[in-house]
């Protein structure tokens, strides 16, 4: 009996379906401890839960096929206007049930650009009258209000909160003036799942795990002794390294190609791949994997990072049942070296292991006529979304590029014609803000989000500008289905074709043996030189060659 209970726990976890088996109370702490836990995300989450958003996309947008779907001036969206205590307040977020809030994020400034304080966020748990957290929203996400770093600080003319905020009943965001831009990411967990509500002593009750969990975000645990490894690849060759021992997982990997610094073509033109348990899990070009697909940029995020002297760590957890593959192929016409270290560990496997995949979309010229949808990948199984990479070429002189919207679209939100997350702009979704034409001072990397590269060769934006996302406690669980679109935006006006975009992606997500997808290995593409600018008589435009 026990048996059968446990088996059906399993599957009606993977079905992301309510049950009564026992599951941790969660807490301010426990939240901590899963944030900073490489592991926690190559499981299935137990408790279950959705991961939803609120945002001030605008209402215009009502379905794919209908105007408005591509609508700019998304800072206009919330749910309503009401009193409380007298006073009037706008919603941004509502929740009935147990749940957590995992993201708030705003830009800087509120209408005016000067203004940089903005109204008071007020937030109410568990149907209180009043509320656990009232503040400037702008100096709370910032870090500069009751929140320190790293769980709220500054980006690029924004901030990002990402203190777990937990609540037992139900949760209401307001905001005592007009809403500006905002994203809220929330958990929402089945019903009797036991929640410990934040209190605004958490601070004070949880200190030894903020401590830890701050100096884990800033500084990631060392991993193990590496087994290291070295290669010589003629053009054409690939070198294969198998796991030592099974179950297991790959918890570090380290790469470094000698050359890239003096051809940093190499890095698109080398393939990372690995096979999990007989399947095809990572196919990728290594330096669009690390943010680098035209030369190497330094970066610290806490999944990865780019040193200063080229070498490429991940330290994502890859489990697996019974075998593990790396594959390293040589696509470009030259010989190349390799050096890598590689961290083993023990693993569990069990029902809810899962395993890492890795998917890229290749370089494509997006012309400035029109307003789309481009997907970045198309899953079908189980698993968990974790992050992403988007590498934007621009050839346009001091222009932005950022207008655009995340649409992700969880089990059956594609058949109902409408995402369950549905931003503000593609530098939202990263982390930080536009408000003027960004410059390569507006480059950052903190634990779950970095703007790797901004153009720089006009001062602006014109050239490669490079962004990158990491989840933990925001990471989107799905049982069926997701399939993430990000618009191709040519800006707030239809503008000509000339203003063109170049885009390429990396997707990074967990999953259930036997998910498939819409992102094959396509090594005719990795073979070819990354998306370039070249001169015409109208100034620069894009060649993919």
């Amino acid at each position: 009996m026990k048996l059968l209970r446990c088996a059906l726990f399993v599957a009606l976890s993977i079905l992301g379906v309510a049950c009564a088996a026992p599951a941790r109370r969660v807490t301010v702490g426990t939240l901590l401890a899963e944030m900073t836990d490489a592991a926690a995300l190559a499981r299935l989450p137990e408790p279950t839960y959705r991961s939803l958003q609120a945002s001030s996309y605008n209402r215009e947008s009502v379905g794919r096929d209908q105007p408005g779907w591509f609508a700019d001036s998304d800072g206009t969206g919330f749910l309503r206007e009401e009193t409380n205590g007298g006073a009037r307040e706008w919603v941004l977020m509502e929740h009935d049930g147990p749940g957590c809030l995992t993201r708030l994020w705003t830009p800087f400034f509120y209408y005016d650009f000067g203004e940089r304080v903005g109204p008071n966020v007020r937030v109410y748990l568990d149907g209180a009258s009043e509320p656990v957290l009232d503040e400037s929203l702008i100096r709370l996400v910032r870090g500069e209000g009751s929140l320190a770093p790293p769980f709220a600080a500054p980006t690029a003319r924004a901030g990002d909160l990402y203190l777990p905020i937990p609540f037992a009943k139900g949760c209401k965001i307001t905001l005592r003036a007009k809403p500006f831009y905002f994203l809220v990411n929330y958990r929402a967990y089945a019903g009797g799942t036991e929640v410990e509500s934040f209190r605004a002593d958490a601070q004070a009750r949880y200190a030894t795990e903020l401590a830890r969990a701050a100096a884990l975000l800033r500084v990631p645990e060392a991993a193990q002794e590496p087994r290291l490894a070295r290669a010589t690849l003629q053009p054409g060759a690939a070198w294969t390294l198998e796991a030592s021992r099974a179950p297991g997982c790959i918890r570090a990997l380290t790469l470094r190609l000698p050359g890239a610094a003096a051809n940093p073509a190499l890095l698109r033109s080398t393939v990372l791949s690995m096979n999990f348990d007989g399947e095809e899990c990572v196919w990728c070009p290594l330096g669009d994997f690390f943010c680098s697909a035209d030369e190497p940029h330094p970066f610290t995020t806490l999944q990865r990072d780019v040193a200063a002297d080229g070498r490429l760590r991940s330290r994502w957890t890859m489990p697996f049942a019974r075998s593990a593959e790396i594959r390293i192929e040589n696509l470009a016409a030259e010989a190349l070296e390799v050096e890598l270290e590689l961290v083993q560990g023990a693993w569990d496997w069990d029902a809810r292991s899962l395993h890492f995949h890795a998917t890229w979309r290749p370089d494509e010229i997006v012309s400035g006529a029109e307003f789309h949808d481009w997907n970045f990948v198309d899953v079908t199984g189980a698993g968990v979304y974790v992050g992403d990479a988007w590498t934007v070429l621009n050839p346009q002189r001091n222009t932005w590029w950022g207008e655009g919207d995340e649409k992700i679209y969880v089990d059956d939100a594609w058949e109902r014609g409408f995402p369950t997350h549905f931003g503000t702009g593609s530098e939202d979704y990263y982390g930080w803000a536009g408000g003027e034409v960004p410059t390569r001072r507006d480059e950052f990397s903190h634990p779950f989000l970095a703007n790797v590269r901004v153009g720089g060769l006009d001062g602006t934006t014109q050239g490669y500008n490079i962004c990158t996302r990491t989840r933990a406690l925001d990471a989107i669980p799905f049982a069926r289905r997701l399939r993430f679109d990000m618009e191709a935006s040519p800006g707030t006006d239809i503008r000509g074709p000339e203003d063109q975009l170049g885009y390429s992606a990396v997707s990074f997500w967990y999953a259930r043996p036997g998910a498939t997808h819409n992102r094959p290995a396509l090594p005719e593409e990795a073979r070819r030189r990354i998306m370039r600018l070249a001169a015409n008589a109208a100034g620069r435009t894009l060649v993919v060659q």
